[in-house]
């Protein structure tokens, strides 16, 4: 495609230079810069783009676009834009071809359940013969079963857009997607519209980005504001008030859910270590689901996705295909195989809400002693630290601190904080710096009449320490230990 044809289809950008030079593709990475590929140099939070240009021209670089000046001397197609990284994102999709226009675009936003729900929401549809792929925080996968990593719980539009591409290439005419407040605010998904958008929930987390709760309302309100195609519908939790507060500005097509009301809810519900058993309840259907999911923290990303199904044209018998087809997300409620006389469970709880949702519905189900290694990052909402502490303390056995990913931080310093929040709720906390060595503690310290949950890392099998990562998997760590802990 000439530029002068991508800029006509952008309707915005003032261009410097030769317009009849042919483009084939954009990046915002001057290490995947070649020949036919515009460089979009964006500002950044620390460093801006423009930095890395000489990188990007000495690769081939066709044109750049960004929001300075033309650079002297430079016989380079310029683009400049006000919002480069708007203009980026669309278009990433029109040199991709546009694959948004050939799918049905669901995304699911929300502090937690984002990943489970939006998975489910794939099962689903592709229970009903809609071959759909899945893009979140555990990366992308599509119809073929290919999986695509990804660095971003929503990839930048550079790499969305190839995603989407090959999606479309696979056989897929749907696509379930999370959507970070992030992604929002910084315009990854600009030029989007969804067909079904869904809320989960809102609680804190990411502070120290949004400064505080009704900023980061905001930013995820956008996706039903600047993102909902026109016949689009809305996937509402009525027990949620930042969910509600949506609901309360009614729109046409709106499908409320909950766990006891809404358009889609629960009845008869029974929940045990294997998963939760209920009638789900549609506008005018009802139908028993076993879904292999544990605690009702899950059984509520089933009902947000059966919301979704059901906003999307979906039958009862086909939503219960596909949530009865589940099996747990890596790091997300994953009970890990080993050879003790108790269960173990890793989860990518790391606020204060996700840690007591996922400890109340442990408390629902089960009555053994709840011992739970957590901690919490560095370099992120250090307000969240002593709740997220506290909702430990107040509702698990033993709470063993431990370090997460400090990055930059003293580890013990983020522990003490975390260790002062669950001191606060009455107990003394067990402090154990060395995540293995924590790790490895519960396991110890655990019998029959116990349950273990490793919580915060999720399906990360990393560790940041200063600016190094180092390998460490908490599913890993646990099997190694529970196997140590038996031959000793």
């Amino acid at each position: 495609m000439k530029l002068e044809t991508l800029l006509q289809r952008l309707h915005e950008g003032e261009l410097t230079g030769d317009a009849s030079a042919e483009v084939r593709g954009i990046t915002h990475d001057s290490r995947r810069v070649g020949p036919g590929l515009v460089f979009a140099a964006l500002p950044g939070e620390h460093v801006h783009g423009i930095d890395h240009l000489k990188q990007a021209l000495d690769a081939g670089a066709t044109a750049v676009l960004t929001d300075r000046r033309p650079r002297k001397n430079l016989n380079i197609p310029w683009i400049r834009a006000r919002r480069p990284r708007s203009l980026m994102a669309k278009a990433a999709w029109i040199l991709a071809g546009n694959p948004q226009k050939k799918l049905q675009m669901v995304a699911v936003t929300g502090t937690n359940g984002k990943s489970t729900t939006a998975h489910l929401i794939s099962l689903v549809l592709n229970s009903a013969r809609k071959p759909t792929a899945f893009i979140g925080t555990l990366g992308a996968r599509l119809p073929g079963g290919r999986e695509v990593a990804s660095e971003r719980t929503t990839p930048e539009a550079t790499d969305l857009a190839l995603m989407l591409k090959s999606a479309v290439g696979e056989g897929a005419t749907a696509i379930a997607m999370e959507v970070s407040s992030h992604a929002l605010s910084q315009e990854r998904v600009a030029g989007l519209e969804f067909d079904v958008a869904v809320w989960t929930n809102l609680t804190r987390d990411h502070l120290d980005y949004h400064h505080d709760m009704e900023n980061y309302f905001e930013a995820k309100r956008r996706l039903f504001s600047d993102h909902l195609a026109a016949e689009g519908r809305r996937v509402l939790p009525v027990d949620d008030p930042w969910g509600a507060r949506l609901l309360d500005e009614l729109r046409i097509g709106d499908v409320s859910w909950g766990l006891d009301r809404g358009t889609v809810c629960a009845k008869d519900i029974s929940s045990d270590l294997d998963g939760s058993r209920f009638v789900l309840r549609l506008e005018d259907e009802e139908i028993a689901v076993a879904l292999p999911l544990v605690g009702v923290h899950n059984l509520r990303n089933a009902l947000a996705a059966a919301a979704a199904a059901y906003a999307s044209g979906l039958s009862a018998r086909a939503i219960r295909r596909g949530l009865e087809r589940a099996q747990p997300l890596c790091g997300r409620m994953e009970r890990i195989a080993v050879d003790a006389p108790f269960p173990v469970f890793v989860d990518y709880a790391h606020t204060p809400d996700g840690l007591r949702s996922v400890l109340q519905a442990l408390r629902k189900i089960t009555d053994l002693r709840l011992i739970v290694v957590f901690g919490a990052g560095g370099d992120r909402d250090q307000g969240k630290r002593g709740p997220m502490g506290f909702a430990v303390g107040e509702l698990a056995d033993l709470a063993v601190v431990t370090s997460d990913n400090p990055r930059s931080e003293d580890p013990a310093g983020i522990a003490q904080a975390v260790a002062d929040g669950v001191r606060a709720a009455g107990v003394e906390p067990l402090v154990v710096l060395d995540r293995r060595e924590a790790i490895a503690t519960a396991l110890a310290t655990a019998d029959e009449r116990a349950l273990v949950l490793v919580a915060g890392k999720g399906h990360e099998d990393f560790q940041t320490i200063g600016d190094t990562r180092i390998p460490f998997s908490d599913q890993e760590v646990v099997r190694a230990e529970a196997r140590r802990a038996r031959c000793a």
